[in-house]
């Protein structure tokens, strides 16, 4: 503010308003005020805006972060594997087990991970999650015998159940429907890439420090997750009005999302891609390529593997772009799908000597392995708005069986005596299965969506 006095009366200047002050007199310039106020109410409304777009993409960050964290963990058990069965003393049975058990508590708490978010928003949920993620890795790094082990994988599954669906309600939340799939696809590429990269730190600090120690790092980096989870994530204005929010009975919720055939299509086609990602290269590729090539260091085989991820991470935005350029969703889920089986095939059979070619074809394998973030796309238009938490879980659930059910089951084909590119078979199969599962997709998803709505709201009225 500006003050000019002259001959006893102060003139105080505001932009737009002048306001003349004089013993007995004060004039005020109506026009002036009025077009004051006006200019002030749009700076404010360009500032909430403003504002509110900057938090979106904090809160989109963070999620992404957590998600990042979780594929992070996920891929560990395959560079540990060596050290666990020494320490625990393990068959490849047990190992696959160990490790599938972060995966059943991952899937068995999906469907109530959906509800959660769907009755408490992200912020509540995350905070919790996050610090259950943090204890499960402090406690395996502490684990003393085999089940103590196992309990710990349980609550770093429980803990991670949260974050990708967490990830996809916060994007859906604070973006447009035209934005959701292509952030979707960013927040797997980055997540993809950090691990890749991450992977190979991981080797090296396991190879010089032992498991134990890696994992108490990764449990202070878990802590730091969770101070940006408590400082940064918000629920949208949306979700904290004063009016109560329309709540679908339990009941009706899962019923809607259990029957919709959509979704089980979708998620037994993501359910087999995904198990690129979440058998071979979380798992069993590390104990494939180091009995392929003897002399190979683990550094080196960690290097091929997250070759699959840095492909997963590129082939997810080049999904969502295609399917932007209005290029139809199921054809391009189908011809993913059959490239990805292909590429698989040859680099699992195909006896291999230049590792180049196998880098090629591995990295192929983990971009065309991308178009499973196309299933939450199937899945988002297929339902509801009020059901959408839960029917993301859902899929999300579907897509993550693939470990708890493949891990040790290729475990067990191994302990009876077939070899890998056998055990491995499995994998080659469901990719081709996938194809023709992503040709029975329906475009039909918006007038099933009126019609769920319309079923929902009048339940909810009659009760």
């Amino acid at each position: 503010m500006i003050i000019y006095v002259n001959k006893g009366i102060n003139c105080y200047i505001i932009p737009e308003i002048a306001i003349l002050i004089n013993k007995n007199e004060i004039m005020y310039s109506w026009q002036l005020l009025l077009k004051f106020l006006l200019i002030k109410l749009r700076f404010i409304r360009v500032t909430m805006f403003k504002q509110r777009r900057l938090m979106s993409w904090l809160n989109w960050g963070t999620a992404t972060i957590y998600v990042f964290f979780q594929f992070f963990l996920q891929a560990t058990t395959g560079l540990m594997a060596a050290g666990l069965s020494q320490d625990f003393h393990l068959t490849k049975t047990q190992v696959g087990t160990l490790s599938a058990a972060f995966f059943v508590a991952y899937v068995v708490m999906q469907i109530p991970v959906g509800l959660a978010y769907d009755r408490l928003g992200a912020r509540k949920i995350l905070i919790a999650a996050s610090i259950l993620l943090s204890l499960g890795i402090f406690g395996l790094s502490l684990s003393q015998a085999y089940w103590q082990a196992y309990v710990a994988r349980l609550i770093m599954g429980c803990g991670s159940a949260f974050g990708f669906v967490g990830m996809l309600y916060v994007t859906a939340s604070w973006f447009s429907n035209r934005q959701f799939t292509m952030l979707v696809g960013i927040s797997e590429t980055l997540a993809l890439m950090g691990v890749a990269f991450g992977e190979v730190g991981m080797a090296s600090l396991i190879t010089h420090y032992g498991w134990r120690s890696t994992l108490y790092i990764a449990g202070c980096c878990a802590f730091l997750v969770t101070l940006f989870v408590i400082f940064i994530i918000r629920d949208p204005e949306v979700n904290l009005q004063a009016k109560e929010p329309e709540v679908i009975p339990l009941k009706l919720a899962l019923k809607c999302v259990l029957k919709n055939r959509q979704i089980w299509l979708a998620g037994l086609y993501g359910f087999s891609l995904v198990s690129i990602i979440n058998v071979f290269a979380n798992l069993w590729g590390v104990p494939f390529l180091a009995q392929r090539y003897p002399t190979m260091s683990l550094h080196l085989v960690s290097t091929l593997i997250s070759v699959i991820f840095i492909g997963t991470g590129i082939g997810g935005p080049f999904c969502a772009y295609l399917v932007q350029k209005k290029i139809d969703r199921h054809h391009v889920m189908a011809l993913f799908a059959l490239l990805a089986g292909l590429f698989f095939a040859i680099a699992v059979y195909w006896p291999i000597s230049p590792l180049g070619i196998l880098y090629c074809l591995l990295f192929l394998t983990g971009f065309f392995s991308a178009s499973y973030i196309l299933v939450f796309e199937v899945v988002k238009d297929s339902i509801a708005k009020e059901l959408r938490g839960t029917a993301l879980s859902a899929a999300n659930m579907i897509l993550m069986m693939s470990a708890p059910i493949l891990q040790p089951l290729i475990g067990k084909l191994l302990e009876l005596n077939f070899n890998f590119k056998q055990a491995l078979s499995l994998i080659a199969m469901m990719l081709i299965t996938a194809t023709f599962l992503a040709l029975r997709l329906s475009n039909k998803e918006k007038k099933q969506n009126l019609i769920r709505r319309h079923v929902i709201k009048a339940s909810v009225f009659k009760k």
